[in-house]
């Protein structure tokens, strides 16, 4: 039976296709028609001949139209067959696939798709901006994230600082300026305080209170019990008391806890990279010559630059990534519909909100920021292995891009089938195809 349905929709599609060559032909001639009439009547009006005017016509009375009686299905069956065969095809050999043309038939298949699992192919263009986006990322960490400061290191080799963290450390103020008098916390004062290692360069990368990240819960409970929250170098901390008049209002220890960071952000030292301090707890590994720990070269690369102000400046290379990929995704949506349509699709299916969620743009994302990474790793191995040459912005992207990539993929398969077959339905509504139901008593059913 349903070979009966395919040979009756291409009879169908046969005869709409005719019909519209028929209307195209009659309007071309009745055009052509219309304006050889305007230009003989303009070229009489240039001659000084006056037409006289038409006289109205009355409208021809029209025969009322009979009642056509509706097809049965057979009837409308045997008339399919019988016009397919004059036309010389064979009703056996007809398929659904006959209906559309192949470039219709790949973009209906693509579009109306599903599947267990979230796909986001890429094509060649993708693929390329990709890279293209990767490359300038490694471009501007190697040329303007660099490390943090002018160094010597290992003794012998003279290392190039990054020259926005040197624009931004030109604003330096004193770490008594006004703003630090006006917030005094009680974590702040390092006299009379007897931890290995916590001194006046030390203690705000030693101090919870002084990271950016941790300080606005752990910063704001010390200055509330009026006390210092401390970590010594071999990772043992220290609660103490007494080191600060207590405040009860909790609204006005944190707005105390932002202004004293603040206060502190553009001095010599400034302040430790967000949750920095956590740093100081892995008191593992043996990296150079003198054995450092993974918190002795963190406590290392403090000491020599590694601060908010050059996180921000490793920002760069992120941002400059972002802004080819997303330029170019947007772009690319506005001038080829398709691409729009496909991206949109598969940001539906996986509930995307926002462009950094649209599975398409998250592979593309991720690819470019792998690139980037890999990129840092040999700008590390150029640096003779120095850890300020670390990129610590661009890795937290890529392993944020990776974690959502690989919760794209470990999503429920039931969870994905039903995502795809509720962006299917309303692709059909979206487009107004009719729904095809058996109601009808002359509608073909399987024997």
């Amino acid at each position: 039976m349903s070979d009966d349905i395919a040979v009756t929709l291409v009879w169908s599609a046969t005869q709409e296709r005719e019909l519209h060559n028929v209307v195209d032909a009659s309007l071309a001639s009745a055009r052509e028609t219309r304006d050889g009439i305007t230009s003989v009547e303009a070229r009489l009006r240039e001659l000084g001949i006056r037409l006289p005017p038409a006289a109205p016509t009355e409208p021809h009375a029209r025969p009322p139209a009979e009642q056509a009686e509706p097809l049965s299905w057979d009837m409308m069956r045997e008339r399919a067959v019988a016009n397919l065969r004059a036309r010389g095809v064979d009703p056996t050999s007809v398929k659904y696939d006959d209906l559309l043309d192949a470039e219709e038939i790949r973009s209906i298949r693509k579009m109306l798709s599903s599947g267990f699992t979230i796909e986001a192919t890429l094509d060649r263009y993708d693929i390329l901006v990709s890279i293209a986006a990767g490359l300038c990322a490694a471009l501007v960490d190697f040329l303007v994230v660099r490390i943090p400061t002018d160094i010597t290191y290992l003794g012998s080799q003279i290392q190039e600082g990054s020259p926005l963290t040197k624009w931004m450390r030109s604003f330096q103020v004193p770490s008594n300026n006004g703003l630090a008098q006006r917030f005094k916390t009680s974590f702040d004062d390092v006299a009379g305080i007897n931890i290995p290692g916590f001194g006046s360069r030390t203690h705000r990368l030693l101090t919870p209170g002084h990271d950016p990240l941790l300080g606005l819960v752990l910063g704001t409970i010390d200055i509330l019990r009026g006390g210092m929250t401390a970590v010594s170098p071999d990772g043992a901390v220290s609660f103490l008391s007494g080191t600060g008049q207590p405040v009860a209002n909790p609204f006005a220890a944190l707005v105390i806890e932002i202004g004293h960071l603040l206060s502190d952000v553009a001095t010599k030292m400034g302040l430790p990279v967000p949750g920095w301090f956590l740093t100081q707890f892995l008191q593992f590994g043996s990296f150079g010559s003198r054995n450092r720990t993974v918190a002795d070269l963190a406590r290392f690369m403090y000491m020599k630059g590694y601060d908010t102000r050059h996180f921000l400046t490793m920002a760069t290379s992120v941002a400059a990534a972002e802004v080819v990929l997303r330029g170019y995704f947007g772009l690319r949506r506005y001038l080829d519909p398709e691409y729009d349509a496909s991206v949109t699709r598969v940001g539906e299916v996986a509930g995307a909100r926002r462009v950094g969620e649209n599975p398409r743009f998250l592979a593309m994302s991720l690819a470019a920021h792998g690139i980037a990474c890999a990129a840092n790793a040999g700008k590390v191995a150029v640096y003779s292995g120095s850890p300020l040459a670390i990129n610590l912005t661009q890795w937290a992207v890529f392993l944020r891009r990776l974690f959502a990539w690989c919760s794209l993929k470990l999503r429920s398969p039931s969870d994905v089938l039903m995502a795809y077959g509720q962006a299917n339905e309303r692709l059909l509504m979206d487009h107004r195809w009719p729904w095809l139901t058996a109601t009808d008593a002359d509608f073909p059913t399987p024997s």
